[in-house]
């Protein structure tokens, strides 16, 4: 996981940087970094960090650092910033389950301090309300790690999502739902809905790193940071977070854009 070769691209002095790494293992060090410097920083932080096959390497780098006494999670509040609605966390597609095989069990996080998204509430749309006041009962969001889709979802806020959406059930976009495939053994239906933390409550994270890998993120990427801040791509949004937004991706990801 060597660094050599990093660039960091400042913007502007007051909107957001953009780290690129020379590779995908590269990105998942400078990953693990930025939530490192948070939960070193931050004692008893509220979190988010994302599924996906793209922050699997952090996952792996924080593990490794925790085990040998490095980095402690102990004290972490961690919020789940998505799930299939109506999944349980035993059913295989569930993304929290994926998230505490891969990452919330061996990082020692108590189970105390993980705040499942309410997938399963009877009443989804007041648990999702609850979900938000949860977060700011724990201080707000002291850091956001997020990923891009292949339409420009950000969590599953799909295309269409106001900058101001709070958590609440989403319809999934097919787009949304074939790239999430991989999660399922073709025996199960793909899920239409979920529940997602909104690019509201994102949003409002003191810190905001998106982590972005290979080619195939790289056309999306150019239109989410240098084209029109649209709902129609709703990873532009994050950009009127300025300089709280640091943007890591490998050399894949930044082919198509300009200022780099």
């Amino acid at each position: 996981m060597a660094r050599r070769g990093n660039i960091e691209q400042p913007q502007t002095a007051d909107r957001f940087t953009v780290r690129v790494a020379v590779d995908y293992d590269g990105m998942s060090q400078l990953a693990a970094d930025a939530v490192t410097d948070t939960v070193q920083s931050h004692r008893g932080a509220a979190l988010t960090l994302p599924t996906g096959e793209t922050p699997r390497g952090m996952y792996q780098e924080l593990v490794s650092r925790i085990s040998v006494g490095r980095l402690d999670f102990s004290t972490v509040q961690f919020f789940c910033l998505d799930d299939y609605l109506g999944k349980e966390i035993t059913d295989e597609a569930s993304l929290t389950g994926w998230l505490q095989e891969v990452f919330l069990q061996p990082a020692h996080v108590p189970p105390t301090n993980i705040h499942f998204i309410p997938a399963t509430d009877p009443d989804p749309h007041s648990a999702a309300a609850r979900y938000d006041r949860d977060i700011q009962h724990a201080g707000g969001l002291e850091l956001a790690v997020v990923g891009i889709g292949l339409n420009g979802h950000v969590g599953f806020n799909e295309p269409g999502s106001a900058p101001d959406s709070r958590t609440r059930v989403v319809d999934l976009t097919s787009v949304s739902r074939e790239q999430n495939a991989a999660y399922f053994d073709g025996e199960q239906a793909i899920p239409e809905r979920a529940i997602t933390m909104g690019l509201g409550t994102i949003l409002e994270a003191r810190r905001i790193v998106l982590i972005v890998s290979g080619s195939s993120k790289a056309e999306i990427l150019r239109l989410a940071l240098e084209g029109p801040i649209t709902s129609d791509i709703p990873a532009s949004h994050l950009r009127s977070a300025g300089s709280r937004l640091a943007v890591i991706a490998d050399a894949d990801a930044v082919l198509k854009l300009s200022r780099i």
